[in-house]
């Protein structure tokens, strides 16, 4: 009679992991998908922040926007306007994009002068913009992740329970 409730108790056991597998399966398909469509925006942002970098260029000059109006080695150290923190939310690590708070930061567009057409402020936005897809798609992959994590320990689980039931 034991041997017939256990038995009953290790196949409840092993369709609840099989079910829980296939349900993460089904999550990492759904995080895949979604990473790639995050990829797919973050492309689209690079592409059109270049098209508003070349317009400036072209009305500015080719002087005007070019790599020699960035910051060098010899320049005064400045800190980035836009950080990212590390935030535990629902016992999952997660980056956050956060507006820097300290003193010496420095708005990009004053290496071009102080009068710089609209395409390069449009640039600005799509590239911060572009800044928070890249964000998501970290703690996608974070998620992405944790996800095997998961898959593994259930796997091994699985392969306990196989060994029992033989």
């Amino acid at each position: 009679m034991d041997s017939k409730a256990e038995d009953i108790t290790d196949k409840v056991e092993m369709d609840t992991v099989c079910e829980l597998l296939d349900k993460t399966l089904l999550q990492q398909l759904h995080l895949m998908e979604e990473k790639m469509r995050y990829e797919l925006i973050l492309e689209s942002n690079i592409k059109h922040g270049s098209i508003h970098l070349a317009k400036s260029r072209y009305i500015m000059g080719h002087t005007s926007v070019s790599m020699a109006r960035l910051p060098m080695e010899a320049s005064p150290e400045f800190s980035a306007s836009t950080v990212c923190e590390e935030t535990e939310i629902d016992n999952n690590k997660q980056l956050q994009v956060v507006e820097n708070k300290d003193s010496n930061t420095v708005n990009p567009l004053h290496w071009f002068g102080i009068l710089v057409p609209q395409n390069l402020h449009e640039a600005k936005k799509v590239f911060r913009r572009t800044i928070d897809v890249v964000v998501d798609c970290v703690n996608l992959q974070i998620r992405l992740l944790e996800n095997i994590k998961n898959m593994e320990a259930l796997r091994q689980y699985k392969k306990l329970l196989t060994n029992d039931l033989l």
